[in-house]
């Protein structure tokens, strides 16, 4: 841990505002090395004649402008300012924008026509309705109860039943994650997620104004104690992806599913869980909505099962937040894209998207199975991608710069990581590569690179 003790008299201002203009400072003369573990807010509080609130509120508006990044149970960390706001733009410079000739593994996305079949016949009826010109009108009522009981339809199928109003719809998931950190936390809040978590979730967060920890895991996902300790620290709102875990396809046990929703009711807590995989994985445990219903809002999406292009998602939450919740989908859009709704809804109704769900989560498994063959893992978990933890020689940057050269393309593992990581890995998409025969050449390259670093996997995905 450094001694770091700053002289104050040189920052004007608050006591707080003084340790961030100082901090920032040495982080740009380097007398803060990237990676130096901080003082302890006692600590520094003590050698700085401050309160640990003073301390506590400076290194809270440090991890906000990107100097620091905290992690629960071993401290807080001076991090890299210029990448502050990156992860997703990191991701998505990769994910979407591949050059020619390269491998896409970089972005999990439905297989195949991206569920064209299944959306274009009921675009063509919407064509064809009489009612068109009010569906493409300006919709500034509230959702209409058919598009609710689609979405509550669409929850029960993943164990999240609720009464019909407890039920929102959003125009996709990212923006039910900005509303949802809007309504149950204010700026300088500390949030939680896994150690590794998606890219879009820490661009909302950063966008707010609040601070991500992360929180250890393990094979298994997310350990419980290191949730209890993040909330015993004061976060009072924990983001998890519950089952197929993006991006290390991990899938929590009932018991820890329990325990979560334990601790968040002790400390006072609240939970978003994210059933974006859900459908992948029709054997795991009831989400954790069915421990904690007061404190889980579940959120959900057609994302990944139908198709991007619909922009519909669905949320349960309970009661007394769904107000405020709906309240902040308003101010984010003033008025949802109605023809879409309709659209999902329909698919709804009629089984399609359901259908449209089993196919791609059949060649899901297909893919993964042949990427368990090639990389020889023995017992590989339904998901969209492959999760390869990295031992040395290999480090996650060096594996996805060398993959690179070798024409496959891989997302940083930096976008998906929050703080430092106590692992390292690389994720793999194997629903982005067009067919089975350019997935299993990309396979074999990346097989290649973990021969040459003479290192086993160290753990199955």
């Amino acid at each position: 841990m450094s001694n770091w003790l700053p002289d104050l008299s040189a920052f004007p201002g608050p006591k707080y505002r003084a340790i961030v203009d100082a901090i920032a400072a040495d982080v740009a003369a380097k007398r803060l090395p990237l990676g130096t573990r901080m003082p302890t807010h006692r600590d520094l509080a003590w050698r700085l004649k401050v309160t640990v609130g003073t301390v506590a509120r400076a290194y809270t508006e440090a991890e906000r402008l990107g100097l620091l990044s905290g992690e629960v149970g071993r401290g807080t960390f001076v991090t890299d300012p210029d990448k502050k706001d990156s992860a997703l733009g990191q991701y998505l410079s990769v994910a979407w924008a591949p050059h020619p000739g390269i491998i896409n593994m970089a972005v999990n996305r439905p297989s195949g026509d991206q569920g064209a079949w299944a959306v274009g016949p009921v675009l063509a009826q919407l064509a064809k309705r009489a009612d068109l010109p009010q569906l493409l009108s300006y919709n500034l009522e509230s959702v209409a109860q058919r598009h609710r009981v689609a979405g509550r339809k669409w929850l029960a199928l993943e164990g999240a039943e609720v009464g019909l109003d407890q039920v929102s719809v959003t125009a996709g998931s990212q923006q039910a994650l900005v509303a949802a950190i809007a309504t149950l936390t204010r700026p300088g809040d500390v949030i939680l997620a896994e150690e590794y978590t998606y890219p879009g979730f820490k661009s909302a967060v950063t966008l707010l104004g609040r601070s991500l920890v992360g929180v250890m895991m393990d094979e298994n996902g997310l350990i419980p104690d290191e949730v209890e300790r993040g909330f015993a620290k004061g976060a009072r709102l924990l983001y998890t992806t519950a089952t197929v875990q993006n991006p290390t396809t991990a899938t929590l046990d009932e018991s820890r599913r329990r325990a979560i929703a334990e601790a968040a009711r002790r400390h006072d807590a609240f939970i978003i869980e994210d059933g974006v995989h859900r459908f992948l994985d029709p054997t795991a445990p009831p989400p954790i909505l069915v421990h904690a219903p007061e404190r889980t809002l579940y959120l959900t999406t057609l994302s990944k099962s139908v198709t991007p292009g619909l922009r519909t998602s669905f949320a349960a939450l309970p009661g007394e937040v769904k107000g405020r919740f709906d309240a902040a989908i308003g101010a984010l859009s003033l008025a949802l894209p109605i023809p879409l709704l309709e659209a999902a809804c329909m698919l709804i109704d009629a089984g399609i998207a359901q259908e449209a769900a089993e196919r791609q989560r059949r060649d899901a498994l297909a893919r993964i199975a042949l990427a368990g063959e090639i990389l020889g893992i023995a017992k590989p978990r339904p998901a969209f991608n492959i999760w390869l933890p990295m031992t040395l020689p290999w480090t996650s940057s060096a594996f996805v710069a060398e993959a690179a050269r070798r024409a496959v393309s891989l997302p940083p593992t930096d976008s998906f990581a929050v703080g430092r990581p106590h692992m390292d890995g690389v994720r793999a998409s194997v629903t982005a590569p067009p067919d089975m025969e350019t997935l299993a050449q990309a396979l074999h390259i990346l097989a290649d690179l973990l021969a040459c670093g003479s290192a086993p996997l160290a753990m199955t995905v």
